[in-house]
């Protein structure tokens, strides 16, 4: 299954990302997908310095299952980044920064029209 996101709210994220692999977690009890994108967020503005980030959080911004499920979309989202780049021993929300509001799209054409439901 092939997945990209994309916002029209948060210039971030305006060009769509292909995510390459993913994986679904329980982080805080919360179904969370943990994915590695094929364009990295520019690190600098988060304060990585010279760190690109390719991983990414995303957790269901309005149904819970979603993430879980993988079967409608688009699926709004939370983009989360870890907020330092030394991992701590317990990934947790609260090791996280919020840093969009995006959807989780099934093809790369409605990614890049920011197709509503």
């Amino acid at each position: 299954m092939k997945l990209y996101i994309s916002s029209y709210e948060y210039e971030t994220f305006e060009t769509s990302r292909e995510i390459l692999h993913f994986q679904k977690q329980l982080i805080d009890n919360k179904y969370t997908l943990v994915v590695e994108v094929d364009n990295p967020v520019i690190g600098q503005k988060y304060g990585f310095l010279d760190k690109d980030i390719y991983t990414l959080y995303l957790v269901s911004r309005f149904n819970e299952l979603a993430l879980d499920k993988l079967d409608r979309f688009p699926i709004d989202v939370h983009v989360f980044i870890q907020k330092s780049s030394i991992l701590p021993n317990k990934i947790s929300i609260s090791n996280m920064q919020n840093i969009a509001w995006a959807c989780l799209y099934d093809n790369e054409e409605d990614a890049k029209a920011h197709k509503m439901q």
